[in-house]
C-alpha cells in the first residue's frame, strides 16, 4: 500500500520540478514566454509546456527555429528498467492503449495540423536510460536520434526497427523521418538531479533556496496547489506576481546593491526587481549588431559612461555587484570608467550557466607567471593584441587581419599559461592577477610610441571588465572588436567596435 501511494507522489514531484526549472526561466530568460503545468493544448506531451517569445536555437540542428516544447515526464520507482525500441512500440510500457510511439506520433500529427514541424520538439523526459545493447542506443546522441539511424539498408538490424516503427505507425519511412526529428529524449535525471538543478537557478532569479535540512522540498507541492487553484500557466508578470505573494523571494545574504548592463537577450539575466539599476541597451542593438554602426562611436559609449558614472550610486549599500548580459566591448569599457579613485565599490560578477560567482578585487601579485607571449614585428605606432582565454582566435583573426589587410602590423599573441579552454580562469582572484599581470608585462612590450592597440579578445564577459580596468594605461588608444558567432551579418567574422581613447 505504502508503495502504491509512493510511486503518485513522487511522479508529481517529479513533474513539478520539471515545471520549476521551466518556470525560473521567465524570471532569467529574455527568451520564455510562457509555461504551463498540465495544458490542454495537446495530449500526452502536454505535463509541462513552454512556448517562445522569438525562435530560439535548435542545439541538434543548430538553426533558430524552436518556438514551443512539449513535454511529457516519465518517472519510474525503479532503476532496473530501461527504454528500448521494442518499449517504444509497446501500449503496456506506459499502460496505456496506445504505444508511447504512437502517442507522440498522434501529438505530432494534431501539431502539425497549426505549426509548422521545426517550430516545435516533443521531450521524453525520464529517470531511466537508454538500454546500452539495444540497436537504438549507438544511434543517440544529444537527446535526439541520429541521421544514422536512416542510413542502413532495410536488411540491417536498424533497418528493421525502422520497418517495424513505420509500420506500427501506418507510415512511410520518410514520414517516420520527418516525425522523429521532432522528438527529443532527455533521460537518467532523478528526482536529486532536479533538486540540484533547481539550486543555481533558484539562486539566480532570487528566490528561497532548498531547505536541506528537511525532507520535503516546497515547491513540489505549490505547483500542484497553483495547479488547483486554476493558476497552472505563467508569463513574466503573472510569475513575478505570483512569487511576490507567496513570499518565495529570498532576503540578501549580505548588504550590497545591483546593477546590470543589457545589451542581447540572455538565457540567463538576473531579474531586475532585484537591482538598484540596470542600463537597457537592446533598443541599439538587432541582435549581436547595433541597429547602425554609428551607434558604437556614440549612443553606446555615452549611454555606458551616464550609467556607470551616475552620481546616484554613490548612495546605494555598497559594494555593487555588477551583472553582464552585454557585449564584451561593452564590459571593456565600463571597467575602463571604473576608475581606482572612483567612489563606488564595484564587484563584477561571472555567470556560469544559471549560476554566478562574484569576482571581488584582490591585491596584486605578480611573482608567479600566468600568460605566454609571442611578438611577431617591430612595434611602433599600432599592434594587433590578440588575447585567447575561452577559445583560440588565432585561425578566426588570421584570415581577419588578411582580409583588412593588417597582416603587416606587429602582433602580440597572449595565452594563459594554464592552457585556454573553459575552465582557464579559475576565479576571481585569479582574473584579477592575470590583469595585474597582463598590464604589467604589455607596458615591457609596447613602447611610448604606440598610438593604437587593436584588441582581439576571446574570455568571460567579467575578464573583459577586468581588463578595462587594469588595462587603462597601455596606450592613448585601443580599438575594440567583436566576433560574428552566428554569422548573423554573413561570414564569422570580427568586425570594429568601441574606440577607446584615453
Amino acid at each position: 500500500m505504502a508503495k502504491a501511494i509512493a510511486a503518485p507522489t513522487k511522479g508529481y514531484a517529479y513533474q513539478a520540478r520539471v515545471f520549476w526549472l521551466k518556470l525560473l526561466e521567465l524570471r532569467t530568460s529574455n527568451y520564455i514566454k510562457s509555461v504551463t503545468l498540465e495544458s490542454d493544448r495537446v495530449s500526452f506531451v502536454d505535463d509541462v509546456v513552454v512556448s517562445y517569445s522569438e525562435p530560439i536555437k535548435d542545439q541538434v540542428t543548430g538553426k533558430r527555429e524552436v518556438v514551443y516544447e512539449f513535454f511529457q515526464c516519465k518517472y519510474h520507482m525503479t532503476q532496473h528498467g530501461a527504454f528500448t525500441h521494442e518499449n517504444l512500440i509497446d501500449p503496456k510500457f506506459i499502460n496505456n492503449q496506445n504505444s508511447m510511439l504512437k502517442r507522440l506520433y498522434d501529438a505530432h500529427v494534431e501539431l502539425s495540423k497549426e505549426l509548422h514541424p521545426n517550430s516545435y520538439r516533443l521531450y521524453i523526459f525520464s529517470n531511466w536510460h537508454w538500454a546500452d545493447q539495444d540497436v537504438l542506443s549507438q544511434h543517440f546522441h544529444e537527446e535526439t536520434i541520429r541521421s544514422t539511424f536512416y542510413e542502413d539498408g532495410p536488411r540491417s538490424a536498424v533497418g528493421q526497427v525502422r520497418s517495424k516503427f513505420a509500420a506500427h505507425l501506418s507510415i512511410s519511412e520518410e514520414e517516420l523521418h520527418a516525425f522523429l526529428n521532432t522528438v527529443r529524449f532527455t533521460l537518467g535525471k532523478h528526482l536529486v538531479d532536479l533538486a540540484r538543478d533547481m539550486e543555481p537557478r533558484l539562486k539566480l532569479a532570487g528566490l528561497q533556496p532548498i531547505d536541506p535540512t528537511v525532507t520535503h522540498i516546497s515547491y513540489d507541492s505549490l505547483a500542484w496547489e497553483l495547479f488547483a487553484q486554476g493558476r497552472n500557466s505563467f508569463d513574466e508578470v503573472a510569475f513575478n506576481q505570483m512569487i511576490h505573494e507567496e513570499k518565495l523571494i529570498a532576503s540578501p545574504a549580505t548588504k550590497h546593491s545591483e546593477i546590470s548592463i543589457q545589451s542581447f537577450a540572455q538565457f540567463a539575466r538576473r531579474p531586475t526587481d532585484l537591482q538598484v539599476a540596470r542600463l537597457d541597451l537592446l533598443r541599439l542593438f538587432d541582435r549581436r549588431f547595433p541597429i547602425t554602426d554609428a551607434y558604437w562611436k556614440k549612443e553606446i559609449p555615452e549611454e555606458i559612461s551616464a550609467f556607470m558614472l551616475d552620481e546616484k550610486l554613490i548612495d546605494v549599500p555598497q559594494p555593487i555587484h555588477l551583472f553582464f548580459d552585454c557585449h564584451l566591448s561593452i564590459a571593456f569599457f565600463a571597467g575602463r570608467l571604473v576608475s581606482p579613485k572612483h567612489r563606488i565599490q564595484i564587484i563584477p560578477t561571472q555567470k556560469n550557466e544559471s549560476d554566478y560567482t562574484l569576482w571581488e578585487k584582490s591585491a596584486p601579485d605578480t611573482d608567479t607567471a600566468l600568460w605566454m607571449f609571442q611578438t611577431a614585428g617591430k612595434i611602433d605606432e599600432e599592434v594587433i593584441l590578440e588575447i585567447s582565454v575561452r577559445h583560440d582566435i588565432q585561425k578566426q583573426l588570421q584570415s581577419y587581419l588578411s582580409t583588412q589587410g593588417y597582416s603587416e602590423l606587429p602582433h602580440i599573441r597572449v595565452t594563459p599559461i594554464g592552457g585556454v579552454g573553459p575552465h582557464a580562469v579559475s576565479g576571481g582572484t585569479h582574473a584579477w592577477q592575470l590583469g595585474y599581470q597582463l598590464v604589467e608585462q604589455l607596458c615591457e612590450r609596447i613602447p611610448d610610441t604606440c598610438q593604437t592597440v587593436h584588441l582581439f579578445f576571446a574570455g568571460p564577459v567579467a575578464l573583459a571588465y577586468v581588463f578595462g580596468y587594469t588595462l587603462r594605461d597601455i596606450t592613448s588608444n585601443i580599438q575594440l572588436y567583436e566576433y560574428d558567432f552566428e554569422g548573423q551579418r554573413g561570414d564569422r567574422t570580427y568586425y570594429p567596435s568601441l574606440r577607446i581613447a584615453y
